[in-house]
């Protein structure tokens, strides 16, 4: 999904498969700065968003251009790791010749993003605090997390240490720093797929007689429906960034994708 201006863009095909995707309109174009959001749902939305930005530029070339794309898509891949591209590097290649006023981010998976997306800026994750009253502790599922959260944490913090097979599965799960007595937890990290390590945290979590678990994402994507994050956790927090499915135990605490929301166009 890409809005500007508060107008959601169009996208369409044409038969042979290409981008059928009308300007925005002349009356919906800002002197003094044009606000785009992209809520990503695929990469085909990257050649949508170059397209209208440059449309944007030729005809409004004075007109500083602002981003909001609370997921950076590609974070995940942002290294050389098993011969697989390095595709974040050459994605944030393609957001720079944009030469955006600055580009706001909710939560980056990687830290390379920063090193990687000019004049980037970062997005508060809202209402998270409204969460964690009558919980006992917060839980870092491994170290990664609890380097990036734990200098905010407002309860008593548990660190995961999670140890893999040579195919890559988690085969054992150990809690550092359980407070002997803990009943409710909270467990935060920043992207949420099937949702292995959190059950392996929940599972740990339980065996030390923890009755109420909570996990608070900023990003979650429709995959988790595939795995049994829902069968071992009370409740999901996060936000619609990615995640555009329904869930008894799945809750919201930022929504981007509708008027309603947090969005804001400043």
């Amino acid at each position: 999904m890409i809005i500007v201006n508060g107008i959601e863009v169009k996208q369409e095909q044409f038969g042979d498969g290409t981008l059928k995707c009308e300007a925005v309109h002349g009356d919906e174009i800002l002197a003094n700065g044009n606000v785009i959001w992209w809520l990503y749902d695929n990469d085909a939305e990257l050649f949508t968003l170059y397209c209208v930005v440059r449309d944007l530029q030729n005809r409004m070339p004075t007109a500083q251009n602002y981003l909001f794309m609370p997921y950076i898509p590609h974070a995940r891949q942002d290294r050389n790791v098993s011969g697989r591209l390095f595709t974040l590097k050459y994605f944030s290649e393609i957001i720079n010749t944009l030469n955006f006023y600055y580009v706001a981010v909710l939560d980056p998976h990687s830290e390379a993003s920063s090193c990687l997306i000019d004049r980037m800026v970062y997005l508060p994750f809202e209402n998270q605090l409204d969460y964690i009253e009558g919980y006992d502790a917060i839980m870092y599922p491994d170290a990664g997390a609890a380097k990036k959260y734990s200098r905010a944490a407002k309860l008593p913090v548990i660190i995961g240490n999670k140890h893999r097979n040579e195919e890559g599965r988690i085969d054992s799960y150990e809690l550092l720093n359980f407070p002997e007595g803990t009943k409710s937890v909270i467990i935060r990290d920043d992207i949420c797929s099937y949702g292995g390590t959190f059950v392996a945290a929940a599972k740990a979590l339980r065996e030390r007689g923890v009755e109420k678990i909570m996990l608070m994402v900023s990003h979650c994507e429709n995959n988790i429906l595939k795995g049994e994050v829902f069968d071992y956790i009370d409740r999901v927090v996060t936000t619609d960034t990615i995640c555009t499915i329904e869930h008894p135990k799945l809750e919201f605490a930022a929504r981007y994708r509708t008027d309603e929301g947090e969005r804001e166009d400043v």
